[in-house]
């Protein structure tokens, strides 16, 4: 007997929500391991489900053309709402894919060895290629820093948590 699209479609779907049963079941457990690492790109970080805590947000300070250091400014700030982004909304959802990068940085930097070297990390690579194409072609010098924000305050009062060394374009 074959099975039919929607008998094959209703089956996934099946087998979708019986996992997502199981791991709400091993709550509290990591699960791990070096093919699920790989995985982790597709599914969203559900981080923000388990309460008001520290925003990790990525700053950003340049060098200008006397040689002197900007001062360090949010890199990815919050996208203004349009209400044609209820249809389309191709441009947050990049910003989202961003900032969903960044909380992998700051959840790596967390559980990462204290002899380990947080220039290592893939997420670390990632964030560097990320700010490097995305500043302005005239930037020689830029540095970066992933900072965790407290909630309801404002970007000053914060903790840093790793800072790149001086990185040349």
């Amino acid at each position: 007997m074959a099975l039919s699209a929607s008998d094959i479609s209703l089956l996934l779907m099946s087998a979708y929500f019986i996992f997502l049963l199981a791991s709400l079941l091993r709550r509290g457990k990591v699960v791990a391991g070096p093919w699920l690492f790989l995985l982790r790109s597709f599914f969203p970080n559900w981080r923000f489900y388990h309460g008001l805590g520290y925003q990790p947000r990525l700053f950003v300070r340049v060098m200008d053309d006397t040689g002197e250091w900007r001062l360090w400014e949010m890199f990815m700030p919050r996208a203004a709402f349009h209400l044609s982004d209820l249809l389309h909304n191709p441009r947050n959802n990049l910003m989202l894919a961003y900032q969903n990068l960044v909380d992998h940085l700051s959840a790596d930097v967390q559980t990462q060895p204290d002899d380990g070297d947080v220039r290592d990390l893939v997420t670390y690579q990632l964030v560097e290629r990320l700010v490097r194409s995305r500043l302005r072609a005239d930037v020689v010098q830029f540095q970066f820093q992933l900072r965790l924000i407290p909630p309801g305050t404002d970007a000053e009062e914060n903790m840093a948590v790793v800072t790149s060394p001086v990185q040349i374009t």
